[in-house]
């Protein structure tokens, strides 16, 4: 497999205005060019991170209905239930509306579904839950967009349900039969400023941002909630805003618009934390400054192992906890399930590696599927992510249950929609033979889920490899490194660095920039973690002066290089503060030896 450098187009001439007028490297203007921040105007409003900014949450599609009838709850003391999910961003938006309806006084109970026990989405299970709790009203976060028996199930039952949900409908636009559906993704008549809506009533219009995460999603209720009871909105905000930011990060939600400004206040607050919850989480994870990396990195894969190998409910009692004494004994059962899921992880990865390498042709195949009875389903997702990172192909992993069916996890890779390809007519078909469930396979363009049989492994595997080869302008063959803009030795500086935080929160469509710098001598070279991590020391030809790099788990590479050579470096930029002495690093993603030094 070869590595390809592809560089960002962009306007020099915008670049070089910016950093002109705004006196700020050149390298940095060169990423706010590519980003489509062309003017100093642009720039100063970019940078002006406000909560003000947030669209109004009244302009999401039957939000008035909940409201009046989450008031009518809380004003007649009615047993509100809340039903969340297993993942971050569905324990971080559980704590939300558990944090704000008892703000405002609400009578609730809640419940982040197990896993293995309650399975994803409201369940019928959960309706009788509700009920049997002496609830009236039952609220999701995180699901229940195409829970469409619960939803009927609910009404028979006498049960009002309000589902919050940032997931896509299904295809025909049908949604659960309930009292509320909010969700800035429905694209169905009822729906203001839909494509069939009157569009000479200016009245009508949608909710202009449809990419929150579910947290973000539940924020935005309990803020237009708070607002009709005349609420502290800046209460509101500053009691759950580290939750939103942590919930909106671990699930990848794209860095723009209204969840840049949720993650930049959000990290902010979370630095300086007073809940006691979260202070243990960030201690155990060795987070000593917050932000997108460690959120995504250190803390968000504590709060999901958890739910991968126990029970979530023990991650959201640890947000939510007062007591410090309890919150840090949370946190240390937190950290040892992480730590357990980094060994099962470990040890599952490599065996799915060798069934990769053992049973096909790397030469000649675009999609793997890779499956085993002893892998643990919470770690399906993970081990594809690490298969199609090594071999540059879309990698479906699976778990095979009791009952003889497949669960599986996808994870694909540049410019090929993983989605499309399951729905693809000839690997559909193979998913319809389970005729009793209608929504066996979901998901993203790069993330998806899906059970099936057994025995329909192997002719989905090469149902969706002869999709793959029949995608024009997709390549497999090619690792593409995509780098923003070319850097100098002497442009590596804490200056440089601080500019470019400006751009923060990175993220989906908002990455960190990637840099390059050709002509690096390597003056040293070691390793760390028991040569798991590379560590490398360069210097110009100019000039005495050095940089370390740091190539994470990237130890393997050690013998490739020798120094006294020059090399170009393809790297993202990182600070580190040591007794007071901020060092700024090269953080490795790619490198090549240099074609002229």
């Amino acid at each position: 497999m070869n590595t390809v450098w592809k560089y960002v187009d962009f306007d020099k001439e915008i670049a070089s205005n910016l950093a002109d007028t705004l006196e700020i490297p050149l390298p940095v203007a060169n990423i706010m060019a590519s980003r489509n921040i062309q003017t100093p105007e642009d720039a100063h409003e970019y940078f002006d991170v406000n909560i003000k900014k947030m669209h109004n949450p009244f302009l999401l599609p039957d939000i008035r209905t909940a409201i009046e009838r989450l008031n009518q709850a809380i004003d007649n003391n009615e047993k509100i239930f809340v039903w969340g999910d297993y993942d971050v961003d569905g324990v971080t938006a559980t704590s939300v509306v558990v944090t704000s309806l008892n703000l405002l006084g609400a009578n609730i109970e809640y419940k982040v579904p197990h896993r293995m026990e309650d399975g994803y989405d409201i369940k019928m299970h959960s309706v009788d839950e509700a009920i049997k709790r002496n609830a009236t009203l039952m609220l999701s976060v995180d699901c229940g967009i195409v829970a469409f028996e619960t939803a009927e199930y609910a009404k028979q039952m006498g049960l009002d349900l309000i589902i919050t949900d940032h997931h896509h409908p299904s295809e025909d636009g049908k949604l659960p039969n309930c009292l509320a559906v909010i969700n800035p993704n429905r694209d169905d008549p009822d729906y203001p400023g839909h494509l069939f809506s009157n569009e000479s009533n200016k009245d009508f219009k949608r909710y202009p941002f449809d990419a929150l995460a579910g947290v973000g999603i539940a924020f935005k209720v309990m803020l237009a909630l708070a607002h009709s009871r005349k609420f502290s909105i800046k209460t509101m905000v500053e009691e759950n805003i580290e939750y939103v930011a942590l919930g909106t990060v671990a699930d990848v939600a794209p860095m723009i618009d209204e969840n840049r400004i949720l993650v930049h206040l959000g990290c902010d607050k979370l630095s300086n934390s007073n809940k006691p919850g979260v202070k243990a989480l960030l201690k155990v994870a060795g987070a000593k400054e917050v932000n997108t990396t460690t959120i995504g990195f250190q803390i968000g894969p504590r709060i999901n192992a958890i739910g991968r190998l126990a029970d979530s409910g023990t991650a959201l009692d640890l947000l939510l906890e007062k007591n410090e004494v309890r919150a840090n004994f949370l946190a240390t059962q937190l950290d040892h399930a992480n730590k357990k899921r980094q060994i099962d992880q470990e040890k599952a990865t490599e065996d799915a590696i060798n069934f990769v390498l053992k049973n096909y042709d790397l030469d000649d195949t675009n999609i793997l599927v890779v499956w085993s009875e002893s892998w643990h389903a919470g770690l399906i997702g993970l081990i594809a992510g690490k298969i199609a990172e090594k071999f540059n192909k879309p990698t479906l992993c699976c778990t095979i249950k009791n009952d003889g069916y497949a669960k599986g996890s996808c994870r694909s890779v540049r410019d090929f929609n993983i989605l499309d390809a399951l729905k693809s007519e000839e690997a559909w078909a193979l998913f319809k033979k389970r005729a009793d469930d209608s929504t066996v396979c979901g998901g993203h363009a790069f993330a998806a889920g899906f059970e099936l049989h057994k025995d329909n492994l192997k002719p989905l595997q090469k149902a969706l490899d002869k999709y793959a080869k029949s995608q024009s302008g997709v390549s497999f063959e090619d690792k593409v490194v995509l780098i923003d803009s070319k850097m100098t030795f002497s442009d590596v500086s804490s200056f440089t660095y601080e500019e470019l935080t400006k751009l923060s929160p990175f993220g989906s469509m908002n990455l960190n920039p990637v840099f390059s710098i050709s002509n690096l001598k390597l003056v040293k070279k070691s390793t760390m973690s028991n040569d798991k991590h590379l560590k490398l020391k360069f210097s110009s030809k100019s000039t005495t002066m050095t940089i370390d790099a740091n190539g994470w788990r990237k130890g393997y590479l050690f013998d490739t290089f020798t120094e006294g050579n020059f090399y170009d470096v393809a790297f993202t930029l990182s600070e580190d503060s040591f007794y007071g002495r901020k060092n700024i690093s090269l953080i490795i993603e790619d490198i090549k030896p240099s074609k002229t030094a």
